[in-house]
């Protein structure tokens, strides 16, 4: 947001510097951000005058024109096709350094000595076209400095606002602050007008279809007006504000949208079909070129003002191309409206557009300040462009004024301070800011002004209080706070657990957004922004394939991503889970040649993340089936054999949803299921004072049976197993076609003694027994 210091010095009185009051409004919480004196630009360009014209004596398309400069005439040689005696023009002599940082030089042109130069808006920097040198007003003085001539002499503000200050969006507002940091009293812009002609409410119609959407539409009606090019004073605050000048229609709209800050729009009575306006919801199929340019398809998230027939322009964000006004325009409609902000932001989101705007009208506008805004520009077009205003305002208003009352306590203001303002010092402060105050006995009625959308509690009372009061004003208070120590709860601590613990396995923490596209939510949000946000998730595997589906289309080869957030099954039911996701080629190493990420790397992850945090709880894989996982790869996850989560192989229908053409792989594990574990106090074991025997075992066994099957049946063949590990797997020639090659360690000890070769064989010889009694397994060196 810009605004500029003469600007600001037209609606308050003050005696500040630029730096002063960019510090003061700094302080009440409008940042200041930069500062830039525009009229450094232009040192050493001062007004012209052309007084004599002569031909060139060696080319037909070169003038040789006297510039009297106040105090001398110069003689300048130009082709440019605008000058004729007595203009007034820019001129920039030997020496001066134009905007874009050319030096202008005393040159030699076909013979003919050029003192100088004639300035376009192009040379000034203020256009990137020209068909001529600027013209100046008449009564400028010869010799004048240029930048005071063309308004340009001023201080430009760079403010940075926070989203809850769109009062402060145009200049009347910032001159509100100043008025109140100062004492003073804010003069309103002049709204004066001579109605004139047939009422307006003969020559077109206002419709709201949609009244949620569009509580209040404004317009009057201009007849008879001649498009032109604005004053160049306007056009100066327009440039220095960064809007780019197009005619005089349009720059009033504009200005007034600086000036007042509420958006309005002009369209060519003339195009708008049955000189009718509705505001209404886009129909399905709709189409509608805005005023970039662009084919935009349009549907019911959006809200559009349309003409009898068709869509003329989106509401509260741009206009549309088949009603703008042109230079063949001779009757206006103009329109000042309030659209809700939700439902401008949903349509600015759907259509991919941001404009001055939409981003006030995002922010709320003042409902009350229609009319104002749109007599403003009235009154700016009837006398610029000789237009006739035509009696009557049309004014569409949905639903009646709301007052906003605020019961304040001045004791308590003192005591959420720590300072002691008076009570005539809060009045003051608060009448300073426009709000209507009844005192009465202990606490004051506040009547909150239409364009403070933000002020809707007593705290924000007491803001403003300390706002205009200073908060360097407030003393300082040097009280010992006593830290108290808050016990956190066990789910924070396993939360805070699993982050340290998946973080050390290498992957990284990822904060995705609760709402999704409703193929993966049952919980519908209401005000949705958009459709892909319009549900609440139910599992974290959606929003991780988002972030790992962006980072693959941005060349990042390896993804090890998890995630710890609610989801919500339907009704009141909502669930901490943590998620992670891995895919993509495993990193380098010197004795690594490096692989895809597989199963077995995220089941290791598993294994470590589970095994930290269910102090010594025994971990199972088993089979089973869920719509996120591909079929036959998807495992559910068991502590001491209650179900805590799934993992497995990301589908392929999931895969082609985000475009995705390798293997992903993922997990899902509920918290609250984890807490049980988590709160276990850990069990002390003593360390074995005996060696431990290892024998390697290999079964061929049918391709079905799961490995944790396997382990189990191996595990529970003898106490004196302590583990049992799997090294090597493998199908394929001589293993015959349905079976598979287990291959596992077999950890050996007795808590009393060292076991002895024929106490180990035995329990081999066990183990063989059970795996083939229970899960048909055989030893490598037979035959099923």
């Amino acid at each position: 947001m810009r605004v500029t210091y003469n600007w600001l010095k037209e609606f308050a009185d003050f005696e500040m510097s630029p730096t002063e009051l960019a510090e003061k409004l700094t302080m009440v919480g409008l940042e200041v951000v930069s500062l830039e004196d525009w009229g450094k630009r232009f040192t050493r360009i001062v007004v012209g005058e052309i007084v004599e014209e002569l031909p060139h004596p060696k080319a037909d398309r070169l003038r040789i024109y006297g510039v009297d400069l106040g105090d001398g005439t110069v003689e300048v040689v130009s082709s440019a096709p605008n000058l004729r005696l007595g203009l007034k023009v820019p001129y920039a002599g030997p020496g001066t350094e134009l905007p874009d940082g050319t030096e202008v030089q005393r040159t030699r042109i076909r013979g003919v000595w050029s003192e100088g130069m004639l300035c376009s808006e192009v040379e000034l920097g203020l256009a990137s076209e020209a068909e001529g040198v600027l013209e100046l007003p008449e009564d400028s003085e010869p010799g004048a400095p240029f930048a005071g001539v063309a308004g340009l002499d001023d201080v430009v503000f760079e403010l940075e606002l926070t989203p809850n200050r769109p009062d402060c969006m145009g200049v009347l507002g910032v001159a509100r602050e100043v008025a109140a940091l100062t004492g003073g009293e804010v003069r309103l812009p002049d709204t004066s007008l001579v109605e004139e002609g047939k009422p307006a409410s003969g020559s077109a119609e206002v419709v709201v279809e949609d009244p949620d959407g569009c509580p209040r539409y404004s317009a009057r009606v201009v007849r008879g007006v001649r498009i032109g090019k604005s004053p160049l004073w306007m056009r100066a605050r327009l440039i220095m504000a960064g809007l780019r000048p197009i005619s005089d229609v349009v720059d009033v709209t504009n200005y007034v949208l600086l000036e007042l800050g509420h958006p309005l729009h002009a369209f060519d009575l003339g195009k708008l079909s049955g000189s009718k306006v509705v505001v209404r919801r886009a129909r399905k199929g709709e189409t509608l070129e805005t005023l970039d340019g662009v084919e935009r398809e349009l549907d019911r998230e959006v809200l559009v003002i349309a003409d009898a027939e068709k869509p003329v322009a989106i509401a509260g964000v741009m206009g549309g191309a088949n009603s703008e006004v042109s230079p063949k325009t001779e009757s206006l409609l103009l329109e000042s409206a309030y659209f809700d902000p939700v439902v401008v932001r949903r349509g600015a989101k759907k259509l991919g557009i941001s404009t001055e705007a939409s981003r006030r009208f995002e922010r709320g506008m003042d409902v009350e300040a229609t009319v104002v805004a749109l007599d403003r520009t009235a009154k700016l077009i009837s006398d610029l462009t000789g237009g006739k205003v035509a009696p009557g305002v049309l004014d569409v208003r949905c639903a009646p004024p709301r007052k906003v009352m605020v019961s304040f306590r001045p004791d308590r203001a003192r005591r959420l301070l720590g300072a002691g303002v008076s009570d005539g010092e809060m009045v003051r402060i608060l009448r300073s800011l426009r709000f209507v105050v009844r005192e009465g006995e202990g606490s004051m009625e506040v009547e909150v002004p239409s364009f403070r959308v933000d002020v809707y509690r007593e705290v924000d009372l007491v803001e403003e209080v300390a706002r205009i009061h200073g908060y360097d004003n407030i003393p300082e208070n040097r009280q010992g706070i006593v830290p108290l120590e808050v016990p956190r709860r066990p789910e924070h601590l396993l939360a805070s657990r699993t982050r340290e613990v998946l973080t050390g396995l290498g992957m990284q923490e990822v904060i995705t957004p609760s709402t999704v596209h409703p193929e993966f939510g049952s919980v519908k949000v209401i005000n949705a922004p958009y459709e892909g946000a319009s549900a609440m998730r139910t599992h974290l595997i959606p929003c991780l394939l988002e972030v790992a589906s962006r980072n693959l289309r941005r060349r990042v080869e390896e993804v090890r991503i998890f995630e710890i957030g609610r989801v919500f099954l339907g009704g009141e039911v909502e669930e901490v889970h943590v998620g992670g996701m891995l895919t993509g080629q495993r990193r380098k190493g010197w004795s690594d040649e490096g692989r895809e990420l597989d199963f077995y790397d995220l089941k290791g992850i598993l294994e470590a993340f589970l095994g930290e945090v269910s102090h010594g709880a025994g971990l199972r894989f088993r089979p089973a089936s869920h719509p996120s996982f591909e079929g036959g790869e998807a495992s559910e996850v068991l502590l001491d054999g209650r179900p805590v989560g799934t993992c497995g192989r990301i589908s392929e229908a999931l895969l082609r949803r985000w475009d995705l053409r390798m293997k992903v792989y993922g997990f899902e594990v509920d918290v609250a299921s984890l807490l049980p574990f988590w709160e276990r106090r850990p069990q002390f074991r003593q360390l074995p004072k005996y060696p431990e025997v290892v024998r390697d075992l290999s079964f061929i066994v049918r391709e079905d049976v799961p490995w944790e099957d396997v382990r189990r049946v191996a595990s529970e063949a003898d106490p004196l197993v302590e583990s049992v590990d799997l090294f090597d797997l493998y199908c394929g020639t001589p293993i015959p076609e349905g079976y598979k090659s287990l291959a596992f360690s077999v950890s050996l000890r007795a808590p009393d003694r060292t076991l002895s070769d024929e106490e180990a064989n035995e329990i081999c010889s066990k183990i063989v027994r059970a795996l083939s009694e229970r899960v048909g397994a055989k030893l490598r060196d037979g035959r099923p």
